[in-house]
């Protein structure tokens, strides 16, 4: 692991997923992602952390052709309105037309992916939530992360607002294709006959 700026340019703060390389809302995980329940790639690591907020990554599983992070986020509630500023015209515009496609809060954390060097930015999806007694947010959830590095290390970007300026993390892969190709299947590969 290794806290390396990204080779590839910086990702725009302001939400514009029309601008992003990856579109990740019009891609399907094959049949063997669906039938793997996938194999750790990676443990946990602290992404991101200043006074009031944190974010980290408690899992990365991979897929046979993705990866899959489990992430958990916690901030105190008193730095919700300094780490949720408003969203723009243009962001309200794209939010209400996409909404459907991309699930959570417009007040979520950033959470980028670079894999390869293309930037793709991350559904925080499967996810609970919870308030607590109204002082703390906390978020765990997973995301899917589209593609496999072919050089072994994915890139992670975190940001939450102006409270937490955006934070790269290179993670160290080696050997991720062996260990998706280890990734435990649990579905047959032949389709169950009704019973009769």
């Amino acid at each position: 692991m290794s806290s390396e700026p990204p080779r590839s340019p910086r990702l725009p703060q302001s939400w514009e997923p029309w601008r992003r390389p990856w579109k990740p809302w019009r891609i399907e995980d094959s049949e063997d992602t669906w039938s793997s329940l996938g194999a750790i790639a990676h443990g946990s690591v602290l992404l991101a952390k200043v006074p009031g907020i944190a974010i980290g990554l408690r899992c990365l599983f991979a897929h046979p052709d993705r990866l899959t992070a489990w992430l958990v986020a916690r901030a105190d509630a008193a730095f919700i309105p300094q780490v949720l500023p408003a969203r723009s015209e243009a962001e309200a515009a794209v939010q209400a037309e996409l909404w459907q496609h991309w699930p959570g809060s417009p007040n979520d954390p950033l959470v980028h992916a670079t894999v390869d060097f293309v930037p793709q930015r991350l559904v925080l999806g499967e996810r609970s939530d919870a308030h607590g007694d109204g002082r703390v947010v906390h978020i765990s959830c997973a995301a899917r992360i589209f593609g496999m590095p072919t050089d072994g290390k994915l890139g992670l970007e975190v940001s939450w607002g102006p409270a937490l300026a955006p934070t790269f993390t290179t993670l160290d892969l080696p050997g991720l294709h062996e260990i998706a190709a280890s990734a435990v299947r649990f579905v047959d590969d032949e389709p169950a006959s009704p019973p009769t």
